[in-house]
């Protein structure tokens, strides 16, 4: 998986910018095992919610 900021986009996966708004990658982490599935499943259901198709590799 490729490491980026999930919020901005900055590469930065884990830095909120001291913006408790912003989204982390252990921000996805965790709502992926809430859920029961993979962190790729999980940001895949957030793409398709927004709108983008993200195909399964």
């Amino acid at each position: 998986m490729m490491l980026m900021c999930i919020s901005c986009g900055c590469g930065m996966p884990e830095d909120k910018h001291n913006n408790p708004n912003l989204i982390t990658m252990s921000d996805l982490q965790k709502a992926a095992k809430a859920a029961n599935m993979s962190v790729e499943d999980a940001a895949r259901n957030i793409a398709d919610a927004v709108g983008l198709t993200c195909r399964k590799e």
